[in-house]
């Protein structure tokens, strides 16, 4: 897939989307414990791809990727069976009522040019790492040390591991657009929390129960 492929958080589950609007149909699918492969095997399938493509004027396309309203990636950062946008709600429908209405609503959004948000939620969290990683260096220069490339790695772990569990690296751009939020809050925090001279565990425990705290009024908002 070559348009930039944005992450939208499903019920606390990442769903991909690319720019265009097309649905990474294997991970939704498999959410439901089901394939985009039997969707395509469907009868009625087959009859509305038909129709959909003469609507498009795509009736000349080879059938090998059904009329080109569907494209298969079998490496890179976004493998898998990706649907058309104009497939991407009746595919849906098939998996999941609401779902099927949440994929109209976001890709509408994308479509309309609003996929911004989480653009900008990537760059504020790449500026909020930029400032932790200056509050770090500074910390290490005050006590005679160094700053050296492990320190940077460990508290970019630790802002993981407070956010989304694991204390490993993490490719921000596969974080929706509600992770990467916390990111940029956790690590501003966490900067002021260097620059007041807490140590790696002080700041583990004090942004645990931070980002604990945040999650629990993201759930209530979204329960009200």
């Amino acid at each position: 897939m070559s348009a930039r492929i944005i992450p939208f958080d499903y019920q606390g589950q990442v769903v991909a989307f690319n720019a265009d609007g097309w649905i990474n149909a294997t991970e939704a699918a498999a959410r439901f414990g089901k394939r985009p492969v039997d969707w395509l095997r469907l009868g009625d399938t087959h009859d509305y791809l038909e129709a959909m493509a003469s609507a498009l004027g795509l009736e000349g396309k080879v059938s090998q990727n059904h009329f080109g309203l569907t494209r298969t990636s079998r490496g890179g950062k976004a493998p898998g069976t990706w649907l058309h946008p104009k497939l991407a709600v009746r595919f849906a429908q098939w998996l999941d009522t609401r779902f099927a209405v949440w994929c109209d609503l976001q890709i509408d959004s994308l479509l309309r040019g609003e996929g911004k948000p989480w653009a900008s939620a990537r760059r504020e969290a790449a500026i909020g790492y930029r400032a932790l990683c200056d509050a770090l260096a500074i910390n290490c220069e005050t006590q005679g040390r160094t700053p050296q490339r492990h320190h940077f790695i460990n508290e970019a772990r630790l802002i993981n591991e407070v956010v989304v569990g694991t204390f490993t690296g993490r490719n921000r751009d596969q974080l929706s657009c509600g992770e990467l939020e916390l990111v940029t809050l956790a690590e501003l925090r966490d900067t002021v929390l260097i620059g007041i001279g807490l140590s790696f565990a002080e700041r583990k425990a004090n942004l645990l129960g931070y980002v604990r705290g945040l999650q629990t009024k993201q759930l209530g908002g979204k329960a009200a």
